[in-house]
C-alpha cells in the first residue's frame, strides 16, 4: 500500500501539496483510494501497490492548473516508489535546467549528498505508446547532468489506468 499523505514528514507542506495533487489527478479520472498501481521498469521490483489517499473536498482543485496537479501528483507517487524501489531517498530538489527533478541519497537523513539523480513525468490521461514515449524522451533529458556521474532514474506515472514506469541508466 501507498499513501500518497505518508510523504515523509521532512517535505512538510510541500508534500501535504504533492499528496493533493496526486488525490486530484486520480479523482479526475474517477478512481477511489484504494485503486491499483501496476509498477514497470527495470530499477526497483515491478509489482502492483494500492494506492490510498484523504479524499478531495469540494473546491480543492479550484486553484490547481491542470498541468502543475499532474506533474506535483507525479511527484508525490514518484517520491514514495522511490522510497520502495530504490535503495534511495529525495534529498534535494534540483535547479531547473539541470535535466532532472531531484537529487537522491542512501543517507537517512535528508543531507546534500548527490548519489543519483531522479526525472518525474506525469501523464493524466494516456496510453501504454504515450508513457513509453515519455520514459524515452525523459531518459535523454537527463543525459544533461551526467557529469555528476550518479545513476539517473526517471519515473512517469499515467494516472488514468494508473500506471508507473519506473526507468534507470
Amino acid at each position: 500500500m501507498l499513501y500518497l499523505n505518508d510523504l515523509p514528514r521532512e517535505y512538510r507542506v510541500t508534500g501535504a501539496n504533492l499528496a493533493l495533487a496526486g488525490a486530484i489527478c486520480l479523482e479526475s479520472q474517477n478512481h477511489s483510494p484504494g485503486v491499483a498501481l501496476a509498477v514497470r521498469g527495470n530499477a526497483g521490483s515491478a509489482q502492483n501497490y494500492h494506492l490510498n489517499w484523504t479524499p478531495t473536498a469540494s473546491g480543492d482543485n479550484a486553484l490547481w492548473q491542470p498541468n502543475q496537479a499532474t506533474e506535483w501528483g507525479a511527484a508525490a507517487v514518484a517520491i514514495l516508489l522511490v522510497n520502495r524501489a530504490t535503495p534511495y531517498r529525495v534529498v534535494e530538489a534540483a535547479v531547473v535546467g539541470t535535466g532532472i527533478d531531484f537529487w537522491l541519497s542512501e543517507n537517512s537523513a535528508l543531507t546534500l549528498q548527490r548519489q543519483a539523480r531522479l526525472e518525474v513525468s506525469g501523464i493524466r490521461n494516456g496510453n501504454d505508446a504515450a508513457v513509453t514515449r515519455r520514459v524515452r524522451e525523459k531518459l535523454n533529458q537527463t543525459t544533461q547532468s551526467d557529469h555528476s556521474q550518479t545513476t539517473a532514474y526517471v519515473i512517469v506515472v499515467e494516472f488514468s489506468r494508473p500506471v508507473a514506469e519506473i526507468r534507470s541508466r
